[in-house]
């Protein structure tokens, strides 16, 4: 019997042993690949300030990123199950610190939305294989727990992002979002390549890219999200939205006729057969638009609306996302015991509540109703993503991981550059009629909106059936 293969002979320690250092390296991946949407948020304000611009233009500093990732996270996945996921998960961790270094040196807003595009291409590298190596690492058992401890991550990553570039801009500038998390990109990498087994990949003849998928991915992409961002700010009547509204119509039933033809489509779906499958990654969408939503709004309701210094804007938000800590491993050990669908409809709509009872609260409230408010929307979540995450991984077979994995992370980030656009669509919107003073009822109309939208996750949760 041939030995598994290892990366190196110090990692070949027993199953027990490497499936933890492989959540631990994986988890910092995840949250260090988190942060790079969450700090560009809390810098929000002084970019529109440092480029002289408005919300709705410096979104596209996250979209961009968001874009890099989602386009090619598909046909990544899926090069990743033949040709080694650790390979690409390595690539990727090289490729996000050169991105963050030309976003340093950006002159002017095109240049860093272009870096962006970059930083987001070396995460995308990343996030197609993190579910797919915990998947193969770690047995059905305890699948739910990994999923737990992993979103662990993702929740300081996003966390500690506001709060850590909340202080970075308060002592530097909008810079230092991006030069100062350099440092930890490169110990990533090397700890991939010193701990992370070499994995084995499967045939290769005949494979190739579905290049023209990858192209429909992009356009489909790209119009929907400018219709809906700048569809507010110029009317759906105008040229340029309905442009994108067409390119959008006309791109999306040719991208899914031409990947049920393609030999090796860049959406595998076939995958979508299974109603859990199919389900959970539509709740996956829609919660996260809520939480993208929020998180584009939190830093103009805190810094703008009610005047809190970056750094204590950033402080206040922590628990939103830390409260993970507790909860995403309760949720994933539930949901092993009790199964997801449950776990995950109480998570949805706790998530909703909490944004929807935070809007009713004034620039009079005192804060800690704010803190309560924001940690219920933040155990929303954190009791959702769990159990919804397992419910998605456990319905895969095993020669498709990380393509399911690729289409977790790909819903993930649809669903929160979605939540982005709209929110900084109708935040301009109602800026545009009542000022700066107005920035906290703006905020409100904003998340009344997304929270509306992503509460149709909550029939995909019911529709799900038993899992």
């Amino acid at each position: 019997m041939n030995p598994e293969p290892v990366a190196n002979p110090a990692t070949a320690t027993g199953r027990f042993q490497y499936k933890w250092i492989l959540l631990l390296v994986v988890s910092g991946g995840g949250f260090l690949s988190i942060m790079n949407a969450g700090m560009v948020n809390i810098g929000a304000p002084s970019m529109i300030e440092a480029f002289q611009t408005n919300a709705s233009l410096i979104v596209w500093v996250n979209l961009a990123f968001t874009l890099g990732m989602i386009v090619p996270l598909l046909p990544l996945s899926r090069i990743s199950d033949l040709f080694g996921r650790k390979r690409l998960y390595l690539l990727g961790a090289l490729i996000v610190p050169a991105g963050l270094g030309l976003s340093a040196v950006s002159q002017d807003l095109s240049q860093l939305i272009m870096a962006r595009v970059v930083t987001g291409v070396g995460s995308s590298m990343i996030l197609a294989n993190d579910n797919a190596l915990l998947t193969q690492a770690f047995p059905t058992s305890e699948r739910g727990k990994a999923q737990g401890l992993i979103n662990v991550g993702f929740g300081l990553g996003i966390g500690f992002s506001f709060f850590f570039g909340g202080i970075l801009i308060d002592i530097f500038d909008w810079k230092a979002l991006f030069w100062a998390r350099i440092p930890a990109h490169l110990l990533l990498a090397f700890s991939v390549w010193r701990f992370v087994r070499n994995d084995t990949s499967m045939e290769r003849n005949g494979y190739s890219v579905d290049y023209a998928g990858v192209v429909l991915l992009a356009v489909v992409m790209i119009g929907s999200l400018l219709a809906i961002n700048q569809g507010g700010r110029l009317g759906l009547s105008s040229p340029f939205v309905a442009t994108a509204i067409g390119a959008t119509a006309l791109g999306l039933p040719a991208l899914i006729i031409l990947e049920r033809r393609a030999n090796f489509p860049v959406i595998q779906l076939n995958l979508f057969k299974s109603r859990v499958f199919s389900s959970g990654v539509t709740a996956q969408c829609f919660a996260q638009m809520a939480h993208g939503g929020w998180n584009f709004l939190a830093p103009f309701l805190l810094i703008t609306g009610m005047g809190y210094s970056a750094s204590i804007a950033g402080l206040i938000l922590l628990p939103f996302h830390t409260i993970r800590l507790i909860l995403s491993p309760i949720s994933g050990a539930l949901s092993d015991r009790f199964g997801t669908r449950s776990t995950s409809l109480v998570g949805h709509l706790t998530l909703l509540c909490g944004l929807i009872v935070l809007t009713n609260l004034g620039a009079g409230a005192p804060i800690w109703q704010y803190l309560v408010v924001i940690t219920i929307g933040g155990a929303g979540l954190s009791i959702f993503l769990p159990a919804n995450n397992s419910a998605i991984m456990g319905f895969v077979p095993q020669d498709s991981l990380s393509s399911a994995s690729g289409f977790l992370a790909t819903s993930r980030m649809i669903g929160n550059s979605m939540g982005m656009a709209l929110a900084a669509a109708m935040y301009s919107r109602a800026l545009g009629t009542t000022g700066l003073e107005g920035a906290i009822d703006a905020v409100g109309q904003g998340i009344i909106v997304v929270a509306t939208v992503s509460s149709i996750g909550l029939v995909a949760i019911i529709l799900r059936g038993r899992g």
